[in-house]
């Protein structure tokens, strides 16, 4: 394969589930809101996307994959990772979504700086951060 992929757990694929699951209602109730609140889904340690399950061998959709396929969508998706193999795979992975804005670096420098002030509360607007440093 050439690429360094996490093989993860159970209770990695088990929390990748939770955290789909809670995203998907997160993203239903911001969409039903009058208020018209504009809302972002940011992972700041993304990784490529996508892993491959310790117990089975095959492949299983990183928090980022997962996000991208939620209904109703969040306006936005940012996807900070510390290593540009990473961010690469997951650019690619993600296409020409305009929608899609993908960060290499630090998240303790990336966040405050450029991704926050699009979650700005007076604006209506609202994010849900996932800040899990381990798969």
């Amino acid at each position: 394969m050439g690429k360094d992929y996490d093989e993860i757990g159970v209770w990695s694929e088990v929390k990748l589930d939770i955290v789909r699951r809670y995203a998907s209602e997160y993203s239903k109730i911001l969409t039903a809101q009058k208020q018209g609140f504009k809302h972002i889904y940011i992972d700041a340690f993304a990784g490529r996307g996508v892993h491959l399950s310790r117990r089975t061998g095959e492949w299983v959709p990183g928090s980022p994959l997962n996000a991208l396929g939620i209904q109703p969508p969040f306006q936005e998706f940012h996807f900070i990772d510390v290593d540009g193999n990473r961010t690469a795979q997951l650019r690619e992975t993600a296409g020409n979504r305009p929608d899609v804005f993908t960060y290499e670096g630090d998240c303790n420098e990336i966040l405050p700086s450029q991704v926050f002030p699009r979650a700005e509360r007076s604006e209506y607007r609202r994010a849900l951060c996932l800040l899990d440093p381990t798969t």
